[in-house]
């Protein structure tokens, strides 16, 4: 399995001190998946945290080419306050063209998130797609209609722990 780039670990160090964490982030737990095109919308998921505390969603729909290996990487802070999920292509820029895609989480509130046309690799820096091209709700990073340029290479998200009601 491949390391995570060094941007996918810039991403994370910035998120992480801009958003002031008290607690150090735990090793990110990585699992590949594959992206599928024909314009079917497909989903994956993954669980992490005391219990499955916290769940990453990654729904999209694309077109062309064949199969490409995605990864999604989660983490939490030491205290399990904050969760991370980026969902990336390893080898950088993608070339499927994708109709939609939406990134949801359960059982955390997105506090940072970014999406980018392009993945770091090797010398090669990450490029976010323009603001008007992506949404960013409580739960969620999603493509706008009609503004999102069908380019999709990753997605990072930083969250703080939902606080539940008693």
């Amino acid at each position: 399995m491949a390391a995570p780039s060094s941007g996918f670990w810039t991403a994370l160090v910035l998120a992480a001190a801009a958003l002031k964490l008290a607690a150090a982030v735990s090793e990110p737990t990585t699992v590949p998946f594959d992206v599928r095109p024909g314009g079917v919308v497909h989903s994956f998921s993954q669980d992490i945290g005391p219990g499955g505390k916290f769940t990453c969603t990654f729904t999209y729909a694309s077109q062309g080419g064949t199969n490409e290996q995605w990864q999604m990487s989660l983490g939490t802070s030491e205290d399990s306050q904050h969760f991370t999920c980026t969902v990336w292509r390893p080898q950088g820029k993608s070339y499927l063209y994708f109709t939609q895609f939406k990134a949801e989480l359960q059982g955390a509130e997105i506090e940072y998130a970014m999406a980018y046309s392009k993945a770091a690799f090797e010398r090669e820096s990450d490029v976010p797609l323009k603001s008007e091209e992506f949404e960013v709700t409580k739960t969620a990073v999603s493509h706008r209609p009609g503004a999102f340029k069908a380019e999709l290479s990753k997605l990072v998200i930083v969250a703080k722990a939902a606080h539940s009601e008693l």
